[in-house]
């Protein structure tokens, strides 16, 4: 039996009805994404479900299910939650179902399908009211199993993270000092998806219809997302349109600020930097554990590839300065 069949009973049993994986959506470095059907008698149910690669996902799947709730709760834009397992049944890994919502989720797919200027720039107000209505959601009320980041703690994590590495990585190192230098104001930590960006999320012919993914949830400083949803390695090309390639940062912070958010240039400069950091110390790992023999996966050989890329972004970003 292959895993692809496993996966299907597996699901059938966790849901109680009949499950046919009708193709694949994605296959990422730590989960892949099936589109499914869900035959319960005469009626046929679209859905999607994620299955991690193993037990060691980053948030357990329950606490993914939960955060879409609460994100549903205060008016984000998310698939309902159908059914969720932190042990598939025959499989013995994180999954979760949730409905299917048609739209355009490959980034190069969503930048073509806007038709003008105008259609990006309210795709980034939207994208802004989004994370301001997440930001609403405080350390009480997010699941107990996300860790809790201090600035200083993301900071020391990324230093362990480098040094676990057998390569030096200068421009890295020379970022997370001015990290260190240049401290900013600890703040309230709210819910923060941490990877709210171009690729993660559904655009239709309305906008913003779904944001997904969210295995990589902490609760931090909300101006983590708003960095992390500028950095160039997601405009896919479009420089010149900092959010996602497709709208302005006035979009943007116009959208968050008109849903209550608090927007702090000079904390999402950091942030600008330090996940920028991250992100190169996460492709350089990718790429360690191709060629030390972990893994064969051509994926993440393919990954060491782009960190110069991160370590010229960074040393802009720290030349650069924040704006205003």
């Amino acid at each position: 039996m292959t895993r692809t069949e496993q996966i299907a009973i597996g699901l059938g049993e966790l849901i109680g009805a009949e499950v046919r994986i009708t193709g694949m959506a994605s296959v990422g470095a730590q989960r892949a994404t099936f589109f499914i059907d869900i035959l319960d008698g005469t009626s046929t149910t679209p859905a999607v479900a994620q299955v991690s690669a193993s037990v060691l996902g980053s948030v357990p799947a329950s606490a993914e299910a939960a955060m879409l709730r609460l994100a549903e709760q205060v008016g984000v834009p998310v698939p309902d939650v159908i059914a969720v397992s932190d042990d598939l049944p025959g499989v013995g890994a994180p999954a979760l179902v949730v409905s299917r919502i048609e739209g355009r989720t490959v980034p190069r797919h969503i930048l073509r399908g806007l038709t003008d200027e105008a259609a990006g720039e309210s795709l980034a107000r939207q994208c802004g009211e989004a994370l301001a209505r997440l930001h609403t959601i405080g350390e009480a009320q997010a699941p107990a199993s996300l860790p809790r980041l201090s600035h200083t703690a993301y900071v020391d994590d990324l230093e362990a993270k480098l040094d676990a590495l057998d390569d030096v990585r200068p421009a890295v190192r020379a970022g997370l000092a001015w990290l260190r230098a240049n401290p900013i104001p600890e703040a309230p930590i709210t819910l923060v998806h941490a990877d709210f960006r171009n690729g993660n999320m559904i655009v239709d012919d309305n906008g913003l219809a779904a944001v997904l993914d969210w295995e990589l949830a902490q609760v931090t400083d909300p101006m983590q997302d708003l960095a992390w949803m500028c950095l160039r390695t997601w405009r896919f090309g479009n420089d010149a349109k900092p959010v996602g390639g497709f709208g302005s940062v006035a979009a943007l912070r116009s959208g968050y600020e008109a849903a209550g958010g608090s927007w702090r240039a000079d904390a999402i400069h950091w942030w600008s930097v330090a996940r920028c950091a991250w992100w190169a110390i996460g492709l350089a790992g990718q790429a360690a554990a191709f060629t030390s023999g972990l893994t064969d996966a051509i994926m993440l050989a393919a990954s060491g590839r782009r960190v110069p890329e991160l370590e010229y972004d960074l040393l802009r970003l720290i030349a650069d300065g924040p704006a205003d």
